[in-house]
């Protein structure tokens, strides 16, 4: 197994529609997707859809979080872009998700690659341009604001092929950022491709 899991969410609802992103308990979950360079595990509200190549798991607070606390448990990390300020507070508020809110004051068992890249460089990236510039390669299946519409017509196989696929993206990511010591991106002010330099 990986020491590395990355995790993703997407919810049915947007920010704007309950009220701004403060209020993470009316977010609704929809799946949760983990990767570790090997297995992708998915926990979805639509428990009877199966995607080839990932085991599929009801999406139950209880089952989610002891996979999560195995791979901690077990000396692994936890990836996510902006993990902290959206991804865990979703869980633990909106799904009762006890382990999330364990693992949200465990900075030596997660890395959230949004935040640790804006302490760097004092500016937010998204998961999309970081690949592209980084790695040669971004988000192909939907950008993130079409998962909630996408769920709600149904097309859930859709929606946990791109969760999944963020995560692996996640995931490669922060081996390059790790292994190579720097990330690139686009600077929107100015247009031009950076270089950050990043201790992970």
């Amino acid at each position: 197994m990986s020491k590395i899991m990355a995790l993703d969410i997407e919810t049915a609802n947007f920010s704007h529609e309950i009220g701004g992103w403060g209020n993470t308990h009316l977010f609704e979950p929809t799946v949760v997707a983990t990767w570790d360079g090997e297995e992708a595990h998915v926990f979805s509200k639509a428990d009877d859809v199966i995607v080839a190549d990932a085991h599929m798991h009801p999406l139950h607070p209880r089952e989610l979080g002891e996979h999560l606390k195995k791979h901690v448990d077990e000396g692994g990390i936890v990836v996510g872009h902006n993990i902290r300020g959206f991804d865990l507070p979703v869980l633990r508020d909106a799904l009762d998700m006890h382990y999330a809110g364990v693992l949200l004051n465990k900075n030596e068992s997660m890395v959230d690659t949004s935040w640790s890249l804006r302490s760097a460089c004092g500016k937010s990236h998204h998961l999309d341009s970081l690949c592209k510039h980084t790695l040669g390669k971004g988000k192909e299946i939907m950008d993130s604001a079409d998962a909630p519409v996408a769920w709600r017509e149904g097309r859930y196989a859709e929606v946990i092929k791109y969760c999944i696929a963020d995560c692996k993206l996640n995931h490669d990511l922060f081996l390059h950022g790790r292994n190579e010591g720097f990330l690139k991106g686009r600077n929107e002010e100015t247009g031009l491709i950076e270089e950050y330099h990043i201790g992970w």
